[in-house]
């Protein structure tokens, strides 16, 4: 029996008997929460890596998911983002990811220690990483580029500062929008 309970002109159901009830409808499936996730995984991992958003996440982000740090394909067929970062909040902690962090899709360093440093060379990213942060320490405030590439089924990081052709200014921005 399912209880209403008056409360300031609205009726609300009892929390109780509604989860009892959420419960019990869900025990008659065959199918576990645990099944139903590894499901859900096994779809994710059908779909490509470069068909899916893949996104900057770490310390500049409180690792978050942001349009403003999806990686965009760039004339030089890397895919990039941009970040403001301040030198004295370094070292920054990163990770290329997509949404859920699924596997193929969540490049940490391959090998350690995975410290770059401005004006450093790429280093190797593992597309099914777990933990494996990169650490970046920029010399001077200011945006920097962070690039995914991919070179013979290997994929690599890049961080450099942005130079100012890099950067979008608002008329470019409302320019763009006015011609698509």
């Amino acid at each position: 029996m399912v209880k209403i309970v008056k409360f300031s002109n609205i009726y609300l159901l009892n929390s109780l008997v509604v989860g009892i009830l959420a419960v019990t409808g869900c025990s008659s499936s065959s199918q576990t929460a645990a099944d139903a996730m590894s499901g859900a995984t096994q779809v994710a991992k059908n779909v490509p890596s470069s068909e899916r958003k893949i996104y900057l996440r770490g310390e500049m982000n409180d690792y978050e998911v942001s349009e403003s740090y999806l990686l965009k394909l760039e004339q030089d067929s890397k895919k990039c983002t941009y970040a403001n970062l301040r030198q004295d909040w370094a070292p920054y902690k990163f990770k290329f990811a997509d949404a859920k962090w699924t596997e193929g899709t969540n490049f940490g360093f391959m090998n350690p220690p995975g410290v770059m440093r401005e004006g450093s060379r790429s280093i190797e990213l593992n597309p099914s990483s777990r933990f494996e942060e990169i650490l970046f320490y920029p010399n001077q405030d200011g945006t920097y580029r962070f690039c995914l590439s991919e070179k013979s089924g290997k994929y690599y990081v890049s961080v450099e500062r942005a130079s100012h052709k890099d950067l979008l200014t608002l008329s470019h921005i409302f320019n763009k929008k006015m011609t698509l």
